[in-house]
């Protein structure tokens, strides 16, 4: 029970102080006196206790702020890292950025639910990343799927793989590789290029400092969306976001 209402303490008293911020610019707030301040704030505290229910709803706010602020310092590393597949899209004004590994069952939903989405959307643009954390072949995987890129083939591959029901090995990335146009020849070469192993670092280690533990994972706009995410979701999150975005 203390600890309860330790949380609860700490959780009113940032809401508090968020909540004060709203009360006007920097310089406005600077023309409060310490005594001001403080029965602002307790204004604020006692507020937040008889009308909890306010209190989800900021709590929201406050990650949501925290996800734009992190994603802020991370901008060229989701969106030019150089190395991963972009869709051309020259009229979007929507990126959905997806990591994903090609061992994960969920993972293996979302190309049905980016279909629907490019059918139902002409204005989207999608980040391809690799994140391959759930075995060895998917780590192959990657590779391959990243080398794939220079024969022009990512897509036909990538969508092969995804389609692929069986536990993957590096015969059968090969295999599917083959079956999707590729030269294996050229790519087996294509994937000793060491940068293709940075490359992959350097995702792994974005996805931590964004809190994207599994896949898949998403980043549109402002948020950071952990996990499947439906058709239906996920076009409600895109609307929201362009709607942000134009008011």
């Amino acid at each position: 029970m203390k600890n309860n209402k330790f949380i609860a303490t700490i959780i009113i008293v940032l809401i508090s102080a968020f909540l004060f911020t709203i009360f006007g610019n920097s310089q406005q707030q600077s023309q409060f006196s310490a005594s001001q301040k403080e029965e602002i704030n307790s204004l604020i505290h006692d507020y937040l206790l008889e009308n909890p229910d306010i209190i989800p709803e900021v709590i929201n706010i406050l990650r949501a702020r925290q996800s734009a602020n992190i994603l802020t310092n991370q901008q060229e590393l989701l969106y030019n890292d150089g190395y991963s597949f972009v869709t051309e899209n020259d009229q979007a004004d929507i990126t959905i950025v997806e990591f994903y590994d090609y061992n994960c069952g969920y993972c293996k939903q979302v190309p049905d639910v980016f279909n629907a989405l490019l059918k139902a959307d002409n204005k989207i643009k999608i980040i391809y990343k690799e994140l391959p954390i759930l075995a060895q072949s998917s780590e192959y995987a990657s590779k391959a799927a990243m080398a794939s890129i220079k024969q022009g083939k990512f897509m036909d591959f990538h969508l092969a793989l995804m389609k692929n029901k069986r536990q993957l090995t590096e015969g059968l990335v090969l295999q599917i590789a083959k079956d999707s146009g590729l030269d294996q020849a050229t790519l087996i070469k294509d994937m000793a290029d060491p940068q293709f192993e940075i490359n992959l670092k350097k995702t792994k280690q974005l996805v931590q400092d964004i809190g994207i533990s599994g896949t898949p994972g998403f980043v549109i706009g402002n948020q950071i969306i952990p996990g499947f995410m439906p058709y239906e979701k996920l076009k409600e999150i895109i609307d929201k976001t362009r709607s942000n975005q134009n008011s």
